[in-house]
């Protein structure tokens, strides 16, 4: 799954990265690095700077390793972190706290969650239960669910009962495992991930 698109015209194998020749190929959704002050000047002309490398939100600049390898290194190193933290930012992410939460908000939770026309959801090893929906990931922990009287089991129905409900079991998980150490191993992202099939 792409993270953020690099601009280049040397050889370079990037996992998550579309690679592309011109800025008119990158996916605009996603952050964008532009290899080397050259074709960088070629692109933009008098409208970028040497001292700096972000160009606009979404677009930055680094020296090509003929240019100043140690920066360039360092650069690469930067975006990439940039991107995986970046990853999943347009969704919402909501915790269900059911012992501190107030009922009413609660309530409008629960609410939420079963009027979605479409849900993906996961249940971590450690008992977390994420679901997406409306570009909206809920968490409830299900150890606390339990701990207040409530089965698993009966939340796990409830949860398979929604409208075009996908519960992803650990099989399918594996799959998307490396990916999602490389996102800080924020398991939550798992139903995102899996909903557009992209694993590597």
């Amino acid at each position: 799954m792409d993270v953020g698109n690099i601009i280049t015209s040397s050889k370079l194998e990037e996992d998550n990265f579309k690679l592309c020749g011109k800025l008119e190929s990158t996916n605009k959704s996603l952050p964008t690095l532009i290899i080397g002050w050259g074709k960088t000047k070629e692109m933009f002309g008098e409208n970028v700077s040497i001292l700096h490398k972000q160009i606009d939100d979404n677009l930055y600049w680094t020296f090509s390793q003929k240019e100043r390898l140690v920066e360039y290194e360092n650069d690469i190193i930067d975006f990439k972190k940039l991107c995986f933290n970046k990853f999943g930012d347009e969704l919402h992410y909501v915790y269900v706290d059911i012992i501190h939460g107030k009922l009413s908000t609660f309530k409008k939770i629960l609410s939420k969650i079963y009027s979605l026309e479409e849900s993906i959801s996961y249940i971590t090893d450690k008992n977390m239960l994420y679901i997406l929906g409306d570009n909206i990931i809920f968490g409830i922990d299900l150890n606390i669910i339990e701990f207040i009287g409530v089965p698993i089991n009966k939340v796990i129905t409830k949860i398979q009962q929604l409208p075009n409900s996908v519960l992803i079991e650990n099989e399918i998980f594996n799959k998307c495992k490396e990916f999602i150490k490389k996102l800080d191993n924020r398991y939550r992202l798992v139903p995102y991930i899996i909903k557009y099939g992209r694993y590597t």
